[in-house]
């Protein structure tokens, strides 16, 4: 074998090969560090770690909202409405613990290293909420954190939602010093503290729905499936809502974000009852939106008259529109919320050939958060409407009336911060008109009063609250507040569009003019504070005014008598005084987790006070004033806490002196209640035992005598049992209510049963 060389192949190839080899070994370069990237990022996904899940109430399983979810100084997450989050920590490797906190609930620390993929993380409720240790006074969110220091409860929806109450009134007949009425046609109003059911404002998110006619509203037209809240204020001395209030205010507060996609539920019970309702709810992004709609009826057989009912059929819908406009921080952030609701109610008595038709449209719109870099606005804006047609005949008499009433009302409020005070202005707008025509052929109705007419109702207010905020000194009581109101309002009251019945051609108008009225109250106290209990007392004090309804004031007793002279009715004024306390402690370990006492004090002069009379033979009331009335009023409640709050055991009393039951007719003047609720794993039992007193009221007969009519006191039982639970992504639950336990349909009225028992079953399910 021989080999041939050839010098200028030997460069070219020696060349070549070290080409080849430059070209290997930066291919081998760019593979290594492609391959040390890799494995730096492989390296980096396996020490980060994420997490995911969601954190619920140990005993309810009700998921919880704006937990803050924290890793060392820089890692933080907060759960929505669901209680979902996701928190992404970059060193799974190192030790450190993931920090659950929230003011209602125990915090809790979980070791990074033993959350892996999707969690379930269950908190401890406290007795006493951080927010209240940390702050003068127990305090709820909502309209009573821009009111005066005054006695106030929140009802939140863990203890209503899912638990088979069909309306606000049926969740409020629970409370001590609430008495709810319900009539036949299933309107439902309710009192406080022994005043008449016109003394108390209810609001929806701050709008008043009180109708023009009788400054009341029916609460069963406001279903509990998307409420958040309902706040409770008890006394005169509010004054950001009144005037009116001369009992409380009821706030009704709904709710934007929600713990599902979508949920449906069916209900059924006594008197043939069926009740369907849906709701839907979706985020996308800064907004979000819902809608519900609720279906149902019942029939009602009477004991008198075969094959006769009392038929009730309603239908609901509700929406919602919410946007967070964005913020460098919550306080700067404005959020706007548009709801949206109409209901229609119809009443049929079969046996007595009546009808009654009632829509409702409330719809609201409101900003709060900063106007051109400046915070603490609040601006709403909305409108009201009633429609009421009533029907009634047989064959001598016959009877048509039809009601509009709207109202359109403003808000405006600006808050400021100026070191341990705040001050709170507010300017606000009320437009009202009431439409009413009657026609009447009877020989039983006597032909007198209005059988049309037109009123019209502007109101402008203005409020200003300062409350200051300070440091006693003191190891215990330390702090003070102190706070200041005053109100002014203006009214004008224009009357058209009237007509007389033939029977008062010779009576006497009611005269119409303007009304204007300035109200100064104040509230001091102290509160207390250590590891293991709260003290929290206040003393208020305030004048009040009401003036009288647009329907009173076309009902004065000069239409039907000209000797009565009572031509035009007076503003109804009140001075109110309420010392209040409460004492609330926690124990660790024990069977008993903590207790709770509430108690107050306070009396309400009158001047002034108007009254209505009752008289057979008129289609309306007529309404005068009583130069003066006092109610006297003592409130206490007690709660106990067992296993970490996993059952709670109340009693609540209430007793009231009433100088004159003409003006105050069938309130009861004593009621009390004791409660038992157990919420263990997703499964709930409440049992309520009450006991309401006598009640009379004051009728005046044909003749202009008078007689006293009295309703007998009673007692009661109602149990409600809850239970939910998963199945994947899908929640279900079911209730069962039962209502009067101890009393049966031996009671009549009118050929009704009353308080008889009744029971209600629910079954819904969730995504």
């Amino acid at each position: 074998m021989s080999v041939v060389f050839d010098k200028g192949k030997i460069r070219m190839a020696r060349q070549d090969t070290n080409s080849t080899c430059r070209m290997t070994v930066a291919f081998k370069m760019a593979l290594c560090a492609m391959a040390l990237l890799a494995s730096y990022a492989g390296t980096a996904d396996a020490q980060s770690l994420r997490i995911s899940g969601t954190v619920l109430d140990e005993n309810s399983r009700r998921p919880i909202a704006d937990v803050n979810i924290s890793y060392g100084e820089d890692r933080g997450a907060s759960t929505d409405a669901a209680g979902r989050f996701t928190l992404t920590i970059p060193d799974a490797g190192r030790a450190g613990a993931v920090r659950f906190r929230h003011i209602a609930y125990e915090p809790r620390e979980i070791d990074a290293t033993q959350l892996h993929g999707t969690v379930t993380i269950l908190l401890q409720p406290r007795i006493i909420p951080l927010q209240s240790a940390e702050i003068s006074g127990r305090r709820p969110e909502g309209i009573a954190a821009r009111e005066m220091q005054i006695s106030v409860k929140a009802i939140e929806a863990d203890a209503f939602d899912g638990r088979g109450y069909l309306d606000v009134g049926d969740l409020l007949h629970a409370e001590h010093v609430l008495q709810v009425d319900e009539e036949f046609s299933g309107r439902k109003t309710l009192s406080m503290r022994g005043g008449n059911p016109d003394d108390v404002i209810v609001l929806f998110n701050g709008m008043k729905l009180n109708e023009n006619s009788d400054n009341m509203f029916d609460l069963s037209m406001i279903d509990l499936a998307d409420i958040e809240r309902v706040e409770l204020i008890k006394g005169s001395n509010t004054t950001l809502y009144g005037p009116d209030a001369f009992s409380g205010v009821i706030n009704i507060v709904p709710a934007d974000e929600r713990p599902y996609t979508v949920r449906v539920q069916q209900q059924i019970g006594s008197y043939d009852a069926g009740i369907w309702s849906g709701q839907l709810y979706r985020r996308f992004g800064a907004w979000n939106a819902g809608y519900s709609v609720r279906n149902g009826a019942s029939s009602r057989f009477y004991a008198d008259v075969a094959d006769a009912a009392l038929r009730n059929s309603f239908i609901a819908h509700a929406a919602h529109i919410g946007w967070t406009l964005p913020g460098a921080n919550a306080q700067t952030a404005g959020k706007f919320l548009l709801n949206f609701r109409y209901a229609d109610n119809d009443y049929s008595n079969e046996r007595d050939e009546e009808n009654l038709d009632q829509r409702s449209i409330i719809a609201v719109g409101q900003y709060s958060g900063s106007v051109f870099g400046s915070e603490g606005f609040l601006l709403s804006a909305g409108w009201s409407g009633l429609r009421r047609d009533v029907a009634l005949g047989t064959a001598t008499n016959t009877l048509s009336r039809a009601t509009d009433d709207g109202t359109v009302q403003a808000r405006l409020e600006k808050t400021w911060g100026i070191g341990s005070a705040d001050i709170l202005i507010s300017y606000q707008f009320s437009g009202g008109e009431l439409d009413a025509e009657e026609t009447a052929s009877t020989i039983l109705r006597q032909p007198v009063g209005f059988s049309r007419y037109s009123i019209q109702r502007q109101q402008h207010s203005f409020v200003g609250i300062g409350k200051l905020r300070g440091e006693t000194g003191s190891s215990f009581l330390r702090h003070f507040h102190f706070d200041v109101a005053l109100r002014h309002d203006m009214l004008n009251d224009r009357l058209s569009n009237s007509e007389l019945r033939a029977g008062s051609s010779g009576a006497v108008l009611p005269t119409f003019g303007d009304w204007s009225h300035s109200l100064f109250k104040f509230a001091v106290g102290v509160s207390g504070m250590r590891d293991d209990i709260l003290l929290d007392i206040f003393l208020s004090y305030g004048n009040n005014v009401k003036f009288p309804t647009l329907a009173q004031l076309v009902s004065v007793p000069a239409l039907i008598d000209p000797t009565l002279s009572v031509d035009r009715l007076e503003a109804e004024t009140n001075r109110s005084v309420e010392l209040g306390a409460s004492l609330t402690r926690t124990f660790s370990g024990r069977l008993i987790s903590g207790w709770e006492l509430n108690g107050g004090v306070f009396q309400n002069s009158y001047t002034n006070k108007l009254r209505s009379i009752s008289t057979p033979g008129l289609p309306f009331d007529l309404y005068d004033n009583v130069d003066d009335a006092s109610i006297t009023g003592l409130e206490a409640s007690a709660g106990v806490y067992f296993a970490g709050k996993v059952v709670l055991a109340e009693v609540g009393v209430s007793r009231y002196f009433i100088s004159d039951l003409a003006a105050f007719p069938f309130r009861s003047e004593s009621k009390q209640t004791i409660s038992v609720s157990a919420n263990y794993s997703g499964h709930s039992l409440r049992i309520l035992a009450f006991h309401e007193g006598e009640q009379i009221g004051i009728l005046r007969l044909p003749d202009g005598s008078f007689a006293e009519t009295v309703l007998p006191a009673f007692r009661n039982l109602d149990v409600h049992v809850a239970s939910s639970f998963s199945l994947g992504g899908l929640g279900a639950f079911i209730t069962v209510s039962l209502r009067n336990l101890l009393n049966d349909s031996s009671v009549l009225l009118s050929g009704l049963a009353l308080r008889d028992r009744r029971y209600y079953v629910t079954i819904g399910a969730r995504y």
